[in-house]
This record gives structure tokens, C-alpha cells and sequence, in this order.
């Protein structure tokens, strides 16, 4: 890769934002957060799921299915960060691929559900196995004691997270 313009100003400053503190609930949030959602993992994840299509949109819907079961189109364009005209058409092919079926919303007259199909539970129980397995082999010198901390604390972290990222979507 070509340097192109460089600035030669010497005073720049080249370290992190953040201090090198190893107990940063920052820095273990994100190291965490970048580990679980790099490419790498995913792509690990389609192969070891046997993912029947290379297409990593259709695979993150699968995944969402999987922990959260069906869901409004528009909760999945929001939860993925896609358009709602990208997740039509993913969830188009993953209608096509047998992976999905489109179901009426049990609340709601006009609303519609994606909802894992057969096949597409199959793939999620497979995905819930791989994360599993990652989990544990992360966690492989940790007592019994450790991993049930780490569940209670980052459970309730995310109750947290959820009722305060509730409470923002209300206020004006």
C-alpha cells in the first residue's frame, strides 16, 4: 500500500485515547465486543456450522433468530444496522434457502414475524453449540465459582443495559 501524503509533524502523538489500565471496564468491553463480533469468529462460525451460503447478511439474521427467536423486520434492521430494503432482501433469500419463513405477528393483525424454519433451527442449534464450545474453551481455567460470577455480573449487566437503553428510547 502506497503511504501517499504524509504529515512529518514529529509532535504527533501516537498512543490510545484510553490508558493502558487492564482492568478498564472500557477496554474489556470492547476488546470483548470485537472479539465476538469480528469477521473472523463469523466466518469460523458459517464453517463449523456447515452455513449453507456464503453470505455473512443471511448468517448474522440466522444468529439473531437464534437468540431472540422471531422477529419484526424492522427489529432485525435495527439490531444488524441494515436498511429495511437490505433485510427485505435477505430475508428473501433466506426464504429461498429454506432458512426462514415469514409468519403472521401473534399480537397484531397486519404485522408479520420472521421466524426460523426447520432447517433454519437445525443451523441455530448448531450456532448455539459452536458459541458454546468458544465459551468454554475461553473459560477453561476458570473454577465453577469464576464462570458463575461472570454469568450473574454480565447478566445483570445487560438487564442494566437494556432498561437504561429503554429509558432513552422514551425520553424526548
Amino acid at each position: 500500500m502506497a503511504r501517499g501524503e504524509l504529515d512529518t509533524d514529529a509532535s504527533a502523538d501516537l498512543s490510545p485515547v484510553i490508558g493502558a489500565d487492564p482492568l478498564d471496564l472500557r477496554l474489556s468491553l470492547a476488546s470483548i465486543v470485537h472479539w465476538a463480533d469480528s469477521t473472523a469468529v463469523r466466518r469460523d462460525v458459517m464453517a463449523r456450522v456447515a452455513f449453507p451460503v456464503d453470505d455473512m447478511g443471511m448468517f448474522l439474521v440466522v444468529n439473531q433468530l437464534s437468540y431472540n427467536g422471531a422477529m419484526r423486520p424492522i427489529e432485525l434492521s435495527l439490531a444488524l444496522g441494515m436498511t429495511a430494503t437490505n433485510m427485505s432482501k435477505i430475508v428473501g433469500r433466506l426464504m429461498q434457502a429454506g432458512l426462514v419463513q415469514r409468519v403472521p405477528a401473534p399480537d397484531d393483525d397486519r404485522g408479520v414475524l420472521v421466524a426460523l424454519s426447520d432447517n433454519g433451527r437445525a443451523i441455530g442449534e448448531s450456532i448455539m453449540s459452536v458459541a458454546e464450545a468458544n465459551l468454554r474453551l475461553v473459560l477453561a481455567d476458570w473454577s465453577p465459582a469464576e464462570v458463575e460470577e461472570l454469568r450473574r455480573t454480565m447478566a445483570r449487566l445487560a438487564r442494566v443495559h437494556r432498561s437504561v437503553a429503554e429509558r432513552r428510547a422514551g425520553s424526548p
